[in-house]
């Protein structure tokens, strides 16, 4: 008996000692780069809804990069040019097209059937359809809203606009340059941003440049928004403005009207105070409500089986209505699900619901044509210089319609 004794102990420790030795599971770490990281609000929303996922997968981490977002696209490209594409994968609107095009992106309809997205969920969700697949959940959609000066337009005997007509009307009653004072604030130079006004123009006026998934520039009623578009914001905004420009411009109180995202209310407090209480945020009223895409989250095709499925999760909790609603507290910002805050967190912050009526059916300014949504940047630069060209010149809009039609054409067919 001792002896038996003796050997079932030392078993015994052999068998602690062995469980002591043997190295503990191992941490599976999904990188997750993005260029909000450090982003007021938005870092907060990802912080949080890191920590929440990770509270629920034990032995998961997820590693948050900061990129800035002038090298984000760059950077992501090589990765999965290389085969080392990240885990979490967020992309901004424009450049979903570039990576969609490549195949790098995983379809995600078997988990949608699953998982549906929560009833309510933004129209622009439809960005996301690629060749009859959907390979993004839309993190933030906006529609463009409008600012106007109360003080302006009072002071000009104008009253705030219930439609396009309107609008078009009033810009040119308040402007009096030789005072500084614009009718509009717009980008009126080579800048990105100048598109949003210029293809909302388009769609304000009940005319289509795409028509039938063909380019239609040359089309009369296209030609003749755009000599609307010259002589509104042509005529009554400051050129030579980038978006900082723009936004500067309105906020000091020298525009009266600006056409911007929905962030652009958070910087209301920059503005002097004798002007920050005439500034007045509204969805626009005009038909349709154009919008845009931000950012969304997709999974890379080119990760194992088992990450996938751990990133779906992440997106999963995302997509609750209760990250939902957090989402849109912390960051004025319309998420998927714009309709998730409680009456409660209206009252708390009205400007919620004004945002939230601004991205309700909005169709995106920049068409979601694969041929389009693939050379997104070869697009914007055409439609740019041709922005830039009808609004600082005196050439016929005819003929830049013209030169638009051929130039897309030949860059980017569409068969």
């Amino acid at each position: 008996m001792p002896m038996k004794r003796r050997a079932f102990t030392l078993g015994a420790g052999g068998l602690l000692l062995a469980a002591q030795a043997r190295p503990a599971a191992a941490e599976t770490t999904l990188s997750f780069p993005t260029w909000q990281a450090e982003e007021p609000g938005f870092s907060q929303w990802w912080k949080e809804l890191i920590a929440a996922y990770e509270k629920g997968h034990p032995g998961v981490k997820i590693a948050l990069q900061q990129i800035a977002y002038p090298n984000f696209v760059n950077e992501m490209t090589i990765r999965f040019a290389s085969n080392t594409p990240p885990d979490i994968m967020e992309l901004s609107g424009n450049n979903f097209g570039s990576f969609a095009s490549q195949g790098w992106l995983e379809p995600l309809d078997e988990r949608l059937k699953k998982d549906p997205m929560p009833a309510g969920w933004s129209s622009l969700q439809a960005l996301y359809q690629w060749s009859g697949h959907t390979l993004g959940v839309l993190v933030m959609g906006y529609g463009n809203m409008l600012f106007y000066n109360e003080r302006l337009l009072a002071d000009a005997g104008v009253a705030v606009p219930r439609n396009f007509a309107e609008y078009a009307a009033a810009v040119p009653k308040i402007t009096q340059k030789d005072k500084g004072i614009f009718g509009v604030a717009s980008v009126t130079a080579e800048y990105p941003t100048i598109l949003i006004e210029l293809l909302s123009f388009i769609l304000w006026q009940g005319a289509d440049a795409f028509k039938g998934g063909k380019y239609s520039f040359t089309d009369p009623a296209v030609v003749a928004a755009l000599e609307t578009y010259r002589r509104v914001i042509g005529g009554n905004a400051p050129l030579g403005n980038v978006q900082t420009m723009q936004r500067q411009t309105f906020l000091s109180g020298k525009a009266a009207f600006t056409l911007d995202g929905p962030w652009v209310y958070a910087l209301f407090k920059n503005a002097p105070e004798a002007v920050r209480p005439s500034l007045k945020m509204m969805a626009v009223p005009f038909t349709p409500r154009t919008g845009g895409a931000a950012n969304s989250l997709h999974i890379p095709a080119g990760i194992s089986a088992e990450r996938k499925d751990l990133v779906w999760q992440f997106i999963r909790l995302a997509m609750t209505t209760e990250w939902q609603r957090r989402y849109f507290v912390l960051t004025s910002s319309p998420p998927g699900l714009p309709g998730a805050v409680t009456a409660e967190e209206v009252a708390a912050a009205p400007q919620l619901a004004i945002v939230g009526a601004g991205v309700k059916d909005a169709v995106s300014y920049i068409p979601t044509l694969q041929p389009i949504q693939s050379n997104v940047n070869e697009f914007v630069q055409i439609l740019m210089r041709a922005a830039v060209r009808i609004l600082t010149t005196t050439d016929p809009v005819v003929q830049i319609c013209a030169q638009v039609q051929a130039d897309l054409t030949r860059a980017i067919p569409l068969g």
